[in-house]
């Protein structure tokens, strides 16, 4: 069930999923709201399989990007994105068996950590957050990468400009911690190992990830019956 589509009397009492993603530079070939769009796709193939059972919510957009340095970005400051979230969750929580975030952007992890610890030491309903799982195939994909690209690829092929790609794929140390991904690598792509794109690597990420998050949801209802 979509929240901006339902009553006030059909909302109540469910699983709520409020996907989190950014607006931010994903190199030079995949488009600036890859993680919003990777987010919107696994809610919304659990939607469509559990929509008795589940609410969702609008994505959220603008989140913290601030590691990209000088590449494009748009975003709010830590501060800003941990208040916004913990009232909004509050809020849903209030008509809510429980609220799950789907955060698709490494870079609001920490704060949502923290989200969470706000609202969970504080409150009988819970928020629970899930991450997706990039860690399936050899390599890593920290940003714009095999997973990422592949994922894109798979979803809406137009939108992979695989042509404006250049040949540096190298990544200086430090990168999210002391440096940002403008420092790291020309291209704003950070991709330990051989970076590809693959569309049945998209494929199984967006399976994996969808029958994940179902089963968070079915426990949640477990506990809650």
């Amino acid at each position: 069930m979509y929240l901006l589509y339902s009553t006030r009397d059909e909302i109540k009492d469910k699983v709520s999923l409020i996907p989190v993603g950014s607006i931010e530079q994903h190199g030079p070939h995949l488009p600036m709201g890859s993680d919003s769009i990777i987010a919107e796709e696994i809610v919304k193939r659990v939607e469509e399989e559990m929509k008795d059972y589940v609410l969702l919510f609008p994505t959220i957009y603008y989140t913290c990007s601030i590691e990209h340095g000088n590449f494009p970005y748009v975003g709010v400051s830590y501060v800003t994105f941990f208040n916004y979230m913990v009232e909004v969750v509050k809020k849903a929580l209030e008509f809510s068996k429980a609220v799950v975030i789907i955060n698709a952007h490494g870079g609001n992890q920490a704060v949502l950590e923290l989200v969470k610890r706000e609202i969970n030491f504080k409150n009988k309903k819970k928020v629970y957050i899930f991450y997706p799982d990039y860690d399936f195939f050899q390599g890593k994909d920290l940003h714009a990468g095999t997973v990422e690209s592949s994922v894109i690829k798979y979803l809406y092929p137009s939108l992979v400009k695989e042509n404006r790609l250049g040949d540096d794929f190298s990544v200086k140390e430090g990168v999210f911690d002391t440096i940002t991904t403008s420092e790291a690598n020309p291209q704003g792509i950070i991709n330990i190992g051989e970076f590809k794109i693959d569309i049945s690597i998209g494929e199984k990420f967006i399976r994996m990830n969808v029958k994940k998050l179902k089963d968070i949801i079915l426990k949640i209802i477990e506990k809650s019956t």
